[in-house]
């Protein structure tokens, strides 16, 4: 069996209609033509955290919301545990978060990822192919010209989903007799169909919070990849006010800056220290956190990191060894931030060979034509990659 017979029998079809995927590459070409403020890799990682988000508000439900008694009030439907408008002027107060199990959204998150790859190397000229498989091969990139495989293992999770907001009343309530107005606290809102959506951006530094409306036309299943794009290509304030708090939000992400408000939205930021007045604490021992290790960004995530390692050694042994035009990777939206220098820093210059023979220690030792392999052909992000083979650079450096 040939190395396309056997790959492309792994294909798995797409759960994306192609009405979403029409959108998204309207989303990814608007990243394209704003490159010029943070870097295209920048603008493309930001891109795909709100085509990951609109996957999110698609879940969005009547439980769940958070209610902000500020002036004035506001009801916002967070994802991570920590009321937005609140940090935004210094202060911890505890909101139950709204993320969807990875196992709901994997799917999706990984499909989104393709349709990013996919046009960016159809943009370079390339005659490419970029598709979901079957255990084992999470993603295949597919080389038409030169009958190329690259076999890819995903690891990909957003930085940070914007808050959803709306308005609502002053809550009270009666406590000893008299009507007080009710604080901050967890309720469910009723009228959701009814309910107008907006996207939060909090304050941060002298930045003021901005609410950008979402129009939400028809009740159809992809009608915030429609809002979103419709408020990207409507309001010119809103891509540029997004992405400048999406930069600030990645590089305190990046230098774990937990002095910064933004800091707080991003996913994996940890619990406050000190402990706030009144917040929560877990079940058995400990302190709720605001985000906690699992929601990592991109592939920073240890236990993902170390699967992601034996996964691609998994693909070399059971295809390069049979396939010259093979070659493996492991691809994400964002490279392991927080983690590289400590996981993938030493191994990722490995190369590897299969023998029988056993106790040998010299590559000398070896029949004089066995095959070097290596560990990583590459380890490809939306914003830096480090890459091994000429065919994968070739098409993955300057995209």
């Amino acid at each position: 069996m040939k190395a396309r017979d056997e790959i492309l029998s792994l294909r798995r079809e797409s759960v994306v209609s192609q009405e979403v995927k029409n959108i998204i590459i309207k989303c990814i070409k608007n990243a394209y033509d704003n490159s010029s403020f943070y870097g295209l890799g920048i603008s493309l990682a930001a891109t795909f955290d709100l085509m990951v988000s609109a996957a999110y508000y698609n879940s969005i439900s009547n439980r769940g919301w958070t209610y902000c008694c500020k002036s004035p009030q506001m009801m916002f439907y967070t994802y991570t545990n920590i009321c937005p408008r609140c940090i935004g002027n210094g202060q911890f107060v505890y909101a139950k978060a709204n993320k969807p199990e990875s196992g709901r959204i994997g799917q999706i998150t990984t499909e989104i990822l393709c349709l990013f790859f996919q046009y960016m190397l159809e943009r370079k000229g390339a005659r490419i192919d970029v598709f979901k498989c079957s255990e084992p091969i999470d993603v295949v990139v597919h080389d038409l010209d030169c009958d190329m495989f690259l076999l890819a293992e995903v690891k990909a999770a957003p930085l940070l989903t914007l808050p959803i907001v709306a308005n609502c009343d002053r809550l009270t309530e009666t406590i000893d007799g008299s009507l007080t107005f009710s604080g901050h606290m967890s309720i469910d809102n009723p009228n959701l169909s009814n309910t107008k959506m907006n996207l939060y951006i909090p304050r941060y530094g002298d930045v003021k919070e901005e609410i950008f409306p979402l129009e939400l036309r028809g009740n159809i299943k992809y009608k915030y990849y429609d809002a979103i794009y419709n408020l990207i290509s409507t309001d010119v304030r809103f891509y540029r006010h997004y992405l400048d708090f999406w930069y600030n939000s990645f590089m305190s992400y990046t230098n774990k800056d937990k002095q910064l408000s933004l800091y707080w939205l991003t996913n994996a930021c940890g619990t406050p220290s000190p402990i706030p007045e009144n917040w929560p604490k877990r079940k058995g021992s400990g302190y709720e956190s605001v985000s906690d290790s699992k929601t990592s960004a991109g592939m920073d995530r240890t236990d993902d990191i170390k699967k992601g390692i034996y996964q691609v050694l998994k693909l070399g042994a059971e295809y390069k060894t049979k396939y010259e035009n093979v070659r493996t990777a492991i691809i994400s939206n964002l490279p392991a931030i927080r983690h590289y220098d400590e996981y993938l820093l030493t191994i990722k210059d490995i190369v590897w060979t299969m023998s029988n023979e056993p106790y040998k220690t010299k590559l000398g030792e070896l029949p004089f034509d066995a095959s070097i392999y290596n560990l990583f052909d590459g380890i490809i992000s939306l914003t830096k990659s480090d890459i091994r083979d000429m065919w994968v650079k070739n098409m993955f450096s300057k995209i």
